[in-house]
């Protein structure tokens, strides 16, 4: 018995300057997770209110309702998205694991460094025939639906001004992850000790300021790698590393191979 049947995958895309508005958009006879990874969104479903989405925010689109979302006039946004069908989306729904039919299915992802990167690894899978890595698709789905329910961390006893800096940093970072952050003069930005404002930002995003750092610059590598012929040497300069050799240790560390080895197992 395959555990693994009953999902085809449509459609997926990483648009990471994606300026267009789409109005009244409906999906036939499929469903999506549609995640905005940095950015805003303007989101309205059917006929109700229009909301904003913030960077790792997203939301699931589903057969039947109507969707109009969009950057605000004048402003980009990351999108990422990943379509799929079959019997066995019956079973996310029935187990609660995916809501597209709620009034408001929107929903909040807590370390959206992890999340995107996993976006990436399943859409990377799907750039080849199914074979043997059909049932990995499936496992990497139910894995991102995994992550959007997981609870989120115990920080309820955080300053609300506090976290609302340290989110729109976090998006700021992933925005611009090739600018020579200063986590020591953000601290300071928002009058709190250092060792305080790690402690802060690891409880909100999963990571450690500098290990956060480098997950969106590995990140927007791996995109690059996948994505455009640009030599190693000027994808770690836009990545914000001086040094190419300094950048392939950290790749190979963090992403168990080399820059050009993932290139040569994912890309063209």
């Amino acid at each position: 018995m395959n555990f693994f049947d009953g999902i085809e995958f449509i459609r997926y895309g990483n648009l990471p300057d994606y300026t267009v508005t789409l109005n009244k958009l409906y999906f036939a006879d499929y469903f999506g997770i549609q995640y905005n990874h940095t950015g805003s969104c303007r989101l309205q479903i059917d006929d109700g209110q229009e909301i904003m989405l913030k960077g790792g925010e997203g939301f699931f689109s589903a057969p039947g309702r109507a969707y109009s979302y969009g950057a605000p006039a004048g402003k980009s946004r990351h999108h990422c998205f990943i379509c799929f069908a079959g019997e066995r989306v019956n079973s996310f729904i029935r187990g609660k694991l995916f809501s597209p039919f709620d009034q408001r299915p929107v929903f909040q992802v807590h370390n959206p460094e992890k999340f995107y990167r996993s976006m990436l690894e399943l859409q990377n899978l799907l750039r080849y025939p199914s074979g043997f890595r059909a049932a990995r698709r499936v496992h990497l789905l139910e894995g991102l639906l995994l992550q959007i329910n997981e609870e989120p961390a115990n920080d309820g006893n955080i300053n609300p001004f506090l976290r609302q800096n340290i989110d729109q940093l976090r998006r700021n970072i992933a925005a611009q992850p090739q600018k020579n952050w200063d986590f020591t003069a953000e601290a300071k930005k928002i009058s709190v000790s250092y060792p305080h404002f790690r402690r802060i930002f690891r409880q909100i995003t999963g990571f450690a300021p500098t290990r956060f750092l480098i997950e969106c610059r590995l990140n927007t590598a791996a995109y690059l790698l996948l994505q455009t012929n640009m030599p190693i040497n000027e994808i770690a300069h836009d990545c914000g590393y001086q040094d190419e050799y300094y950048f392939s240790r950290l790749f190979k560390q963090y992403r168990n191979c080399t820059a050009t080895e993932y290139r040569k197992k994912l890309g063209h």
